[in-house]
Parts: structure tokens; C-alpha cells; sequence
């Protein structure tokens, strides 16, 4: 029963460990991913700033009037680019903090569902060990009385 015990023990710090283990390597990986858009999006954010800064001097400096108009709807165009960019980060950091919080919930649930199953085992496991140590205590105290009352009856038999 102590090692059963002990197993039982051992399984449920073996399956909590695990789901640590897992919110740990969610959590690492949804940091990653995020900072690595984060990277890739500023870089692309200043890429798209020193190009527009660029584009403008050099259109300034040699186009018409028309190479204007067409610079200003580029430029139209690039900030619209950029609000799409930055409704897409919002959208992504909002999806990646919900998915966050959906899968720590899971495992807290997880977590809870398997340390209410261990308390129950425990529970079930105590109570089997009590009633089978009172069952034994009954048996040997019947088995006492037998051993008095056989003792007496051969006293009774041999002295008369």
C-alpha cells in the first residue's frame, strides 16, 4: 500500500511537472513567435520609412509635377500599409494573448481536475486501509476469545 501510495504521489508530481513543462514551452514559444514578428515587422516598418524618405528627396529633386501626384499616392499607399500593418499586430497580439490565456486555463483545469482525482484516490485508499485494519483488529480479537475459550474448555477436559 506505501508504494502505491508513493506511485500514485510520484505520478501526480510526474503529471504536474509536465503541465508546467508544457504552459513553460507554450508560453516560450508564443514569446518567440511575438518577438519575432515584433522584430520583423519594425524592421520592416523602418525599411518602409527610409525608402519613403528616400523616395522623397529623390522626387523632389527630378520629377514633375506628375511624378508628385504619383508620389503622393505612393505615400497614400504607404500609410495605409502601414495602418494595415498595425491592425495586423493589434489582430496578432490579441489572438496570442487570448490563446495564451485559453491554454493556461487548460492546464489550471487539468491541474485541478488531477489533484481533485489525487485527493480522491487518497481519500478512497485511507478508507479501504482503515476498514481492512479494523476487519483484522475484529478478526484477531474473535481469534483471542476462540484461543481463551479453547484453553479453557482443554483446562476444563485435562484437571476435570
Amino acid at each position: 500500500m506505501t508504494s502505491l501510495m508513493a506511485r500514485i504521489q510520484q505520478e501526480h508530481q510526474s503529471i504536474a511537472k509536465r503541465v508546467a513543462q508544457l504552459a513553460l514551452e507554450t508560453n516560450e514559444f508564443l514569446s518567440a513567435t511575438a518577438a519575432q514578428r515584433q522584430a520583423q515587422a519594425q524592421k520592416q516598418a523602418q525599411e518602409l520609412l527610409d525608402f519613403h524618405k528616400e523616395l522623397q528627396a529623390t522626387t523632389e529633386q527630378f520629377l514633375s509635377e506628375t511624378a508628385k501626384a504619383r508620389f503622393a499616392q505612393a505615400q497614400k499607399q504607404a500609410q495605409e500599409l502601414l495602418a494595415f500593418y498595425q491592425e495586423l499586430q493589434a489582430t496578432t497580439e490579441q489572438f496570442l494573448s487570448e490563446t495564451t490565456k485559453a491554454r493556461f486555463a487548460q492546464a489550471q483545469k487539468q491541474a485541478q481536475e488531477l489533484l481533485d482525482f489525487h485527493k480522491e484516490l487518497q481519500a478512497t485508499t485511507e478508507q479501504f486501509l482503515s476498514e481492512t485494519a479494523k476487519a483484522r483488529f475484529a478478526q484477531a480479537k474473535e481469534q483471542k476469545e476462540s484461543l481463551v475459550k479453547f484453553r479453557q474448555d482443554l483446562f476444563v477436559s485435562i484437571f476435570g
